[in-house]
């Protein structure tokens, strides 16, 4: 985006396709500055990777400026029709560079418009006085125009990608453009860009996630109390380090800040746009903090007061070339394993629109663009692996509610793969808007959910050696993945853990589909704990392959169990039948009972907040009977974790424990229920921690998105019922999303 510093505005129109995939663009000039980006149409509004029939867009942009000689002649652009892919018939045409169509449609025959595509072969002249065979003069003061100084011109053509084309293709386009200034010919040839076809899950990880690989803070930015960071990034990028300021970060240029104001303001509420840009960078951008650690993820936080230290963001001025904000190759990967890469971005600038006479969005007699929309060139977002794009954010349209939003995907390494190149960049042509923030980049291991059947710990009694039964289980999305199990145990307060050895302490798990999920669970063979074993921890590590169990590409939750060895006093010969807790009214509501009592002189019940160390809150005299039933209820309403425990304790003052019972007033995000299979509806029970909106997402196995449902749910268990699913019979998956937790579920439709 252009920003002509002496209007204090930035403008452009509404960028209707996407452009997702950008080859390497010609370098910028005085005169002139000429990108190529590509828009998924197919994916416009949802992102996503690139799948056989999806249409796509190829887009020339120029941009010719009021330096001398303020034109170029004889503009030509010349491309061919890529391998796999098919012209889309009379779809050439010239637009603003907001995807407004400005010439056009043409023809596709060479006749006396503009366009033509003949045998594969695409030719669009550009300007005034172009013909069928010959360029035009575009000049700065042409329309489409950007504030009257500037001309901004796009030529575009669409390829539709064949049904016929396997996933694992790659689509290469390239081509070139030709133009004059002052007689003197230059020729642009556009570096070979590879978009990929791939199935991978468009969305991040479901389940578990490790710690991101990514540099600079493991892609946070750190923080820091100015509100400039100093230095630069500590990754590769093509854009230029700039402080904010009313007049920046210019175009090509980015800051790193913890306050998007131009001169450390706070109120995101301030006037906008500014007659003289004050608060705001260009009187426009948006007052806003970063994203890492924010209670809501979707808004972000606070922006910094001047002299606190908060978190820091990258604020990127992008325009007209797809240039790189994020390059880094990473060489501890681990083979044939599940990985995340994604990133958290906001666009910057709600009225930066500029329309094709001239005039800005704050200027009488402005034009909007398509539903009334001010904000300009949309930003639209392309991530790579290996100089392949892989997958596209879609039009990031600006949003004041909730202006934070996650892009990415998930992604199999190859199986001896330890090293990979990622990338992101901008793919969107320069003007008006197109300015955006990027925090919370990451590339890290996915993992499965892990249950340990005792957790945190297991109690039992230095009178005699007792049985334990541990037992995990395993669940995750994408088959036969994290089957590969083993069991450790740690004698140093769960720092150094030590492998299991003998049968049964490690193995494969055959995996059966639950709830939309695989799953299976581990056993490891019981033994008998004796006051020895008090203090020692076990857990169970997983991985997609043997060797993957050894070092770090073997994966675990963070959780453990505790073996905890007390004494219990002396064994009665009565004994518990039962013992249950269950929330009534907030309050815990206890029932027991036993079996053949005799000398009980009382039942003292025991309460704790960590499971560990608990307190006597109340008792009950023993009845003395053959079958006697008891119950309590704590007048303490429950307001987090709680743990409950029966002390029977006899005439004489000796005693025993009842089992430990947890009761928890939290509310967990989970779909408790789904209808699986299905035939052309889908019914669920999904358990709502607040009020809010959930999102509901039904994918075929090509990742595509078939449905897309949004409903209001309150806090509690909501009944889900999304129906008319078309689509053959076959495999699906749903993701249901709600305050930035995803909940992932692969389902079988049969009709």
């Amino acid at each position: 985006m252009s920003k002509i510093i002496r209007f204090n505005t930035k403008g452009v129109l509404l960028i209707l396709a996407v452009c997702f995939f950008t080859l390497s663009v010609a370098a910028q000039t005085a005169v002139a500055d000429v990108g190529k980006s590509f828009a998924n149409i197919t994916k416009l509004a949802t992102g996503g990777t690139f799948n056989p029939n999806d249409v796509i867009e190829v887009r020339v942009t120029f941009a010719v400026r009021n330096v001398s000689p303020s034109q170029i002649t004889a503009v030509q652009v010349f491309d061919t029709v890529p391998a796999k892919t098919t012209y889309v018939p009379g779809s050439i045409r010239i637009t603003t560079n907001e995807s407004i169509t400005y010439q056009g449609p043409f023809t596709d025959a060479i006749d006396a418009d503009q366009g033509s595509a003949v045998g594969g072969n695409i030719l669009i002249n550009l300007g005034s006085g172009a013909t069928g065979v010959a360029g035009g003069t575009i000049k700065n003061n042409d329309k489409p125009s950007f504030f009257g100084s500037s001309c901004i011109m796009v030529a575009c053509y669409r390829i539709q990608i064949n049904g016929s084309a396997s996933y694992g293709d790659t689509i290469k386009i390239g081509g070139k453009v030709v133009y004059k200034i002052s007689g003197v010919t230059t020729t642009r040839n556009f570096a070979q860009y590879q978009m990929i076809l791939s199935q991978l899950n468009n969305t991040p990880c479901s389940n578990g996630k490790a710690i991101s690989s990514a540099s600079d803070s493991a892609g946070t930015f750190a923080t820091g109390a100015t509100q400039n960071r100093g230095g630069s990034l500590a990754f590769a990028t093509t854009y230029t380090k700039q402080n904010i300021s009313t007049g920046g970060p210019q175009d090509y240029n980015f800051s790193i800040v913890n306050n998007s104001s131009a001169d450390g303001s706070t109120n995101p509420n301030s006037t906008m746009p500014e007659g003289t840009a004050n608060h705001r960078v260009f009187g426009y951008w948006d007052i806003a903090g970063d994203h890492t650690g924010a209670a809501n993820s979707a808004i972000g936080n606070p922006p910094a007061a001047p002299g606190t230290r908060k978190g820091y963001m990258v604020v990127i001025n992008a325009s007209y070339n797809t240039d790189t904000a994020y390059r880094e190759t990473l060489s501890n990967l681990c083979p044939n394993t599940y990985y995340e890469f994604s990133g958290w971005f906001r666009n910057l600038c709600p009225r930066c629109s500029c329309d094709s006479i001239g005039r800005g969005s704050g200027s009488s007699g402005y034009i909007p663009g398509p539903g009334n929309d001010s904000s300009g060139v949309k930003p639209n977002i392309n991530f790579e692996i290996d100089g392949l794009a892989y997958y596209t954010s879609g039009d990031m349209k600006y949003d004041r509610v909730t202006p934070w939003k996650k892009f990415g995907f998930t992604f199999l390494t190859k199986p001896t793969q330890t090293t990979a190149s990622f990338l992101i960049r901008n793919n969107s042509p320069g003007g008006g808007g197109n300015d955006w923030a990027v925090d919370d980049i990451n590339i890290s291991h996915c993992g499965p959910t892990m249950k340990m059947n005792y957790n945190p710990l297991v109690l039992g009694c230095s009178a005699a050696p007792f049985v334990v039964k541990l037992s995990d289980t395993i669940r995750y999305l994408f088959s036969n993945s994290y089957i590969f199990w083993k069991w450790q145990k740690s004698n140093v307060g769960g720092t150094i853990w030590s492998d299991l050895t003998g049968a049964g302490t490690s193995g494969t798990g055959t995996a059966s589909l639950v709830g939309g999920q695989y799953q299976y669970v581990t056993n490891l063979p019981p033994f008998l704990a004796t006051p020895a074993d008090s203090g020692t921890y076990y857990r169970v590590v997983v991985a997609t392959s043997a060797p993957n169990l050894t070092g770090s590409c073997a994966y675990n939750d963070g959780s453990s169990t505790l073996i905890k060895v007390i004494n219990c006093g002396v064994v009665l010969a009565t004994d518990f039948e039962q013992f249950k807790a269950q929330l009534v009214s907030d309050k815990a509501y206890l029932t027991w009972s036993s079996s053949a009592e005799k000398n009980i002189a009382n039942y003292e019940i025991e309460k704790s907040t960590d499971g560990v160390n608990f307190n006597p809150i109340s008792s009950v005299n023993g009845k003395n009977i053959t079958e006697a039933f008891y119950n309590f209820t704590d007048p303490e309403i429950i307001a987090g974790d709680t743990y409950y425990r029966i002390k029977m304790i006899d005439k004489d003052g000796t005693y025993k424990y009842s089992s430990i019972a947890k009761l928890t007033k939290k509310l967990a995000f989970e779909v408790k229920s789904i209808i699986n299979p299905f035939k052309n509806s889908i019914s669920a029970q999904v358990i709502i921690t607040e009020n809010g909106v959930l999102n509901v997402s039904v994918y075929n196995e090509k990742g595509q998105l078939v449905k897309r449902l949004q409903v209001e749910v309150n806090k509690g268990i909501d009944n889900i019922v999304m129906d008319n699913i078309d689509g053959p019979n076959g495999i699906y998956f749903i993701s249901f999303d709600f305050k930035n937790e995803t909940i992932k579920r692969k389902l079988v439709k049969m009709n």
